[in-house]
């Protein structure tokens, strides 16, 4: 893989990447991230697939990153790719790369970052996406929920070939339940610390945008907060934090309901991977581990909440 991509960054981008480097810099399980030096020093980063991992392709990504960028939110300019995986064996696409500081846990900020993600997170919730290249666009606001729900549970469905009464139940509770809402948002999905680079404070670059839709921005809030965020500061600080700078507040009932859908596609993500290691097409140890003891431990949490909401 090395070679065969190295020589179609020296064609493709600039020919000092012939004889340059290649470094494996994530650790995320949907891509593998790959940091390429030429030889002249110039560097781009590398996002390969991994075998549709989490129910996701990069085409919709790509797509979605080019009209961010277009609007002037922060995101990696992407110089090019491979759809077809004919060059390596599977898709990926190259951007720039964008110089972050460096840090020892990249899920500890200080206040001041913590401030400027809130603030970038809001001002991606203010954009009017629909015409950025989204594969669901809900006919109206009030779909939006229901759509992602249904999408949710058709990957676990394909993934596991068989009804999973749990996952059915939740989807259902999910439906019943699901809030009102009057505008569309663009949702990142994966928000959070550790998917933004950020310098001096600032938030220079969001990444990862696997799981970017059309839908409400609770569930952004709600995925930092439980997900992402308690490494970084406690509940209370991050509502607060919310509150301030977005002004986004929700009751315990609302958090609690965002907090099931976002463990409900997770469960439904991590399924995927368990499929993949038993049909070989990605048979990395962790893929087992997600799509049994994973998916399992978000299953568990999110029948407590719709057991006892």
């Amino acid at each position: 893989m090395h070679e065969a991509l190295m020589r179609w960054l020296a064609t493709n981008v600039d020919p000092s990447f012939d004889g340059g480097t290649l470094r494996r810099i994530g650790v995320g399980h949907s891509r593998a991230m790959y940091r390429a030096s030429a030889t002249t020093g110039q560097r781009v980063v590398v996002r390969v697939e991994q075998g549709g991992v989490f129910g996701t392709d990069s085409t919709e990504e790509c797509r979605v990153m080019r009209s961010l960028h277009s609007a002037g939110y922060p995101v990696a300019p992407i110089i090019g790719g491979d759809d077809s995986g004919d060059v390596i064996g599977r898709p990926f696409f190259v951007m720039e790369f964008i110089e972050g500081d460096e840090e020892g846990n990249e899920l500890e900020i200080d206040q001041r970052t913590a401030m400027a993600f809130v603030d970038s997170l809001a001002e991606l919730h203010l954009l009017d996406g629909t015409a950025f290249g989204f594969d669901l666009v809900p006919g109206e606001p009030s779909e939006a929920t229901r759509m992602q729900i249904e999408r949710w549970h058709g990957i676990c469905r394909r993934a596991s070939g068989v009804d999973d009464p749990l996952i059915d139940e939740a989807a259902a509770w999910l439906v019943h339940h699901a809030p009102p809402l009057d505008r569309l948002s663009i949702v990142h999905g994966d928000a959070g610390p550790g998917n933004f680079v950020h310098r001096d404070g600032a938030v220079v670059a969001v990444t990862d945008w696997e799981f970017a839709h059309l839908g409400d921005p609770a569930e952004d809030f709600a995925f930092c907060l439980t997900m992402r965020g308690p490494q970084t500061m406690p509940r209370e600080a991050w509502i607060e934090l919310f509150a301030e700078r977005a002004g986004f507040e929700l009751d315990e009932r609302g958090w609690r309901y965002w907090e099931a859908f976002n463990l409900f596609k997770g469960a439904c993500a991590n399924r995927t991977c368990l499929d993949l290691f038993e049909r070989g097409v990605n048979p990395a140890p962790n893929m087992a581990i997600i799509g049994t003891a994973l998916h399992q431990l978000f299953l568990r949490r999110l029948v407590a909440i719709v057991h006892h909401p």
